[in-house]
């Protein structure tokens, strides 16, 4: 491993590839419920059904492909053929997903189903090797911030190209639908757009970091059996203490992330009653915030511990999520539809963001953290089976809270199909049951979330210790190799 600072084009490289997943989980998080429910008509349950199976899936392919590549050896290293196997499927199978080519409820179910879990293993494909090499670029404690930082703030690149095309050229207003996200005949050729820069972004990056595979660790023999040490792997993983109580909180947060994230479209189109042209202002302001706190992670790492950055970007992310429902109902928040709550919604997004953006940076870097920590105790690197679990509950906030927003849906009688385009349409309980599930109902989530963080212990001065005695082993010449035992 690289212990001292990484080269700029190096970074960039890397950071390219963050792109992908932007994009990917800008389109589902925000489009994917929304189009199969409210444009195409299929019943949300249905659609909960649909989105918690690709949950499980996830459940099952990031672990293992954590520590499938963990183990590969190859010529190209233990990231790198992953990376580049998983370019044409992920691109192919995210346009699919907004382009079904059937009309039936049943027919529909399954097209989002299959389309949707193949998108999601393609990406596991990609994204674990891709994370996981971050954490193989540097053992350095504040230059792995900067590169999570980095990498994340391209990951907010992602979304923000997801609005500006979505908002600002496919999805805008015309005679037949004046909010443009209601027209089905807008979605195959954004899907399109979408797919194509994920596909350059995946093979931007893996190109672009090729160069490193020379200096990169390649286990000493290939993995067999690897369903089995995918097992033992993660079993050995949850041993350790800071990765089980970051686990757990991210957990805990996912399904209020992901309802928060599903219900964003019901909530601009028909709660605050937004046209496009005003939605993107708000839309862009949490990637915006987000991304000038990534800037500002770097600096504020080096005063606070990663554990107290990460609460204090959940604490604030919960306050100016719920805040405006909340004041609406007290009456101290503008109108619905009113140029006033364009400007309270935009500043509101714009803090949770930026306040938010502390919980990516530190648990992008913590996790490089307690790879050093569980190499220390085990004698090996399993960054590959860390990052696969981290990646699955940044994808169960869109499985578990799809899913969630979906039954919930069928639960308060949301009205859809072609004839609700407005407020009006909606029956004014149902927007009301709509408004608490997503905002005071988020806050429920956190608190519990917030307490297992504060249960993480592995802090700067550990950190040095840590790589001290790992130092010494290697000088020592124990550890020529990092060494995984193998599972025939």
């Amino acid at each position: 491993m690289n212990e001292h600072r990484v080269g700029f084009p190096a970074k960039l490289a890397y950071w390219v590839g963050q792109l992908a997943e932007g994009l990917k989980s800008a389109t589902f998080n925000l489009f994917l419920l929304f189009f199969y429910n409210q444009v195409l008509g299929l019943s949300g349950t249905l659609c909960g059904i649909a989105l918690i199976i690709g949950t499980v899936v996830d459940a099952v392919t990031d672990p293992m492909m954590g520590s499938v590549s963990d183990g590969w050896r190859s010529r190209w290293g233990r990231r790198h053929p992953f990376m580049y196997i998983a370019a044409v499927p992920l691109a192919l199978s995210l346009y699919l997903t907004f382009n079904p080519l059937v009309e039936t409820q049943a027919a529909l179910f399954v097209w989002l189903l299959i389309c949707s879990v193949l998108t999601r293993v393609a990406m596991t494909l990609y994204s674990v090797p891709h994370m996981a090499l971050g954490a193989e670029m540097s053992s350095d404690y504040q230059e792995r911030t900067v590169i999570v930082a980095g990498r994340s703030f391209f990951g907010l690149c992602g979304h923000l190209l997801v609005f500006a095309l979505g908002f600002g050229l496919f999805f805008a207003a015309s005679a037949e639908f004046e909010n443009g996200q209601l027209n089905p005949a807008a979605y195959p050729p954004f899907a399109l757009a979408i797919a194509t820069l994920t596909f350059v972004s995946v093979v931007g990056t893996a190109w672009g970091t090729h160069h490193l595979i020379p200096s990169l660790i390649q286990p000493p023999k290939q993995q067999h059996n690897m369903l089995k040490q995918t097992v033992l792997d993660t079993l050995e993983a949850l041993q350790n203490l800071s990765f089980r109580w970051l686990v757990m909180g991210f957990v805990v947060m996912s399904v209020p992330l992901g309802v928060g994230n599903a219900f964003t479209l019901y909530m601009n189109t028909f709660f605050w009653q937004l046209p496009p042209s005003a939605m993107v202002y708000i839309l862009v302001g949490l990637p915006v915030g987000t991304m000038l706190g990534f800037l500002f992670a770097p600096f504020l790492g080096r005063f606070l511990e990663k554990r107290q950055s990460l609460i204090l970007g959940a604490t604030g992310w919960v306050v100016f999520s719920v805040a405006p429902v909340c004041l609406h109902y007290a009456g101290w928040f503008p109108a619905p539809g009113s140029q006033g709550v364009v400007i309270a919604l935009v500043i509101c997004t714009f803090m949770a963001g930026l306040l938010v953006s502390q919980v990516g940076v530190g648990v992008g870097s913590m996790l490089a953290d307690v790879a050093d920590e569980q190499e220390l105790s085990s004698h090996k690197r399993q960054e590959g089976a860390f990052y696969g679990a981290y990646t699955f509950v940044v994808k169960a906030t869109m499985g578990v809270g799809g899913a969630v927003s979906g039954f919930a849906l069928d639960l308060i009688d949301w009205p859809r199909g072609e004839m609700v385009k407005t407020a009006a349409d909606v029956p004014p309980e149902t927007l009301f049951y709509l408004a608490m599930i997503a905002g005071p109902g988020l806050a429920v989530g956190f608190l519990p979330a917030v307490w297992c963080f504060m249960k993480y212990r592995l802090d700067r001065s550990t950190h040095h210790s840590i790589l001290a005695e790992l130092d010494s082993r290697r000088q020592a010449g124990n550890s020529a190799t990092v060494t995984r035992p193998t599972v025939r």
